[in-house]
């Protein structure tokens, strides 16, 4: 039995004034086989407050991703890929176009939503706070899952590059992947390393601390979804020595991957609640009034088998009679609620080409935002 798959996502985005579709890596289950036909569980509904925590006046204005890694000293830390930074303007609600940085975060304290301090840089057009590179429109790092190990925070990093070809496909991966390493409590970035090939697979899908090993998931897209694979490597030594399971043990040879999972579409998000690991995917879309469905699916082990496919939520943000691009659902084990519901956020990207994202140079920023709701627990089979 198997079931599912962020980040190789697809992102739609504003650059020059001119939308750009890139294709990261997540998955989709073809065949009844793999997806239980339940219908959404009708006790998912979504959380204003978190909501209202991603409309933000000043600092981090709008973005998507919203991937959390827990900090110690009640700290979470939210990774966002392309942001607007201080761009909104009060009178209209609007803000421009054209994003300001490839990524952002944003420092909370877990138990106040209102102790947040925005993590960027500086640049001449581009204010990334990770990069490598001063040129933010030829390459960049797209954040995804992160974990601390005693006063570093590592960062998994997706390293893109413009192609000459430009157009909607004009974004590629440079070949192979980087850690950020972050020093804590300054949150100052102190290195880049270099991660080697892995035959296609962006393993900063899930990251989950497990005694002296790290399980690391990634996605590799296969037709309009991917196959989801694990490796793992020890917390200490986050830079070298992976292994790769191949089915039946650990391999040296990333080659030798096996798929443990697959997911809806190239989004997927894997990470662990009490004793399960918990895969979340997204239904197919990379336009509006596509997809609208987010996926759980479970299993006692980080190397499956995965019960099948199980349709939590309907993402339920029309405007003007559409539905929105939608891509990359998040759970958040960290902030599971007294009711015992586990938070998962999601991210829409306007609703083109339905409805016009730009217009005279401006957008809405609740348009590009991560949307959040709650799923109690006993939905998916977890005691809490």
């Amino acid at each position: 039995m198997i079931g599912c798959r962020s980040l190789r996502y697809v992102i739609l985005s504003q650059v020059w004034g001119i939308t750009l579709t890139t294709h990261l890596s997540v998955h989709f289950c073809f065949g009844a086989d793999f997806v239980q036909s339940a219908p959404s569980v009708p006790m998912a509904h979504k959380d204003k407050e978190f909501i209202e925590f991603f409309r933000r006046a000043s600092g981090w204005i709008a973005g998507d991703g919203a991937l959390s890694v827990p900090l110690s000293g009640g700290r979470v830390l939210w990774l966002f890929g392309d942001s607007h930074l201080d761009d909104l303007d009060p009178k209209t609600g609007t803000m421009p176009c054209l994003f300001q940085a490839r990524n952002a975060g944003l420092l909370q304290q877990i138990n106040d939503l209102g102790n947040v301090r925005t993590l960027s840089g500086e640049g001449r057009v581009f204010r990334s706070w990770l990069k490598n590179s001063e040129d933010g429109a030829k390459e960049w790092f797209w954040p995804l899952c992160g974990f601390q190990d005693k006063q570093t925070v590592w960062i998994y990093l997706s390293a893109l590059r413009k192609t000459e070809a430009g157009g909607p496909f004009g974004f590629e991966s440079i070949g192979h992947d980087f850690w950020a390493k972050i020093q804590i409590p300054e949150m100052k970035p102190k290195a880049y390393v270099a991660l080697p090939d892995f035959d296609g697979i962006v393993f900063g899908d899930g990251l989950i601390v497990e005694g002296k090993y790290v399980y690391a998931f990634g996605g590799k897209q296969r037709g309009l979804a991917s196959d989801v694979y694990v490796a793992r490597f020890h917390r200490n030594r986050p830079e070298s020595n992976w292994s790769f399971w191949d089915g039946k043990s650990w391999s040296g040879d990333v080659k030798k991957s096996a798929p443990i999972a697959y997911g809806r579409s190239n989004s997927i998000h894997v990470c662990k609640i009490k004793e399960s690991f918990l895969v979340t995917t997204t239904e197919f879309s990379v336009g509006c009034d596509q997809g609208t469905r987010i996926f759980m699916a479970t299993s006692q082990k980080p190397t499956g088998p995965f019960s099948n496919l199980k349709s939590i939520f309907t993402v339920d943000d029309i405007y003007q009679g559409h539905f929105p691009f939608f891509y990359f659902a998040v759970a958040h084990p960290e902030f599971v609620n007294a009711a015992g519901e586990l938070l998962v956020t999601y991210s829409i990207n306007n609703y083109e080409p339905c409805v016009s994202g730009c217009i005279n140079g401006r957008a809405i920023p609740d348009h590009y935002r991560p949307k959040a709701i709650r799923l109690p627990l006993k939905a998916i089979g977890v005691e809490w």
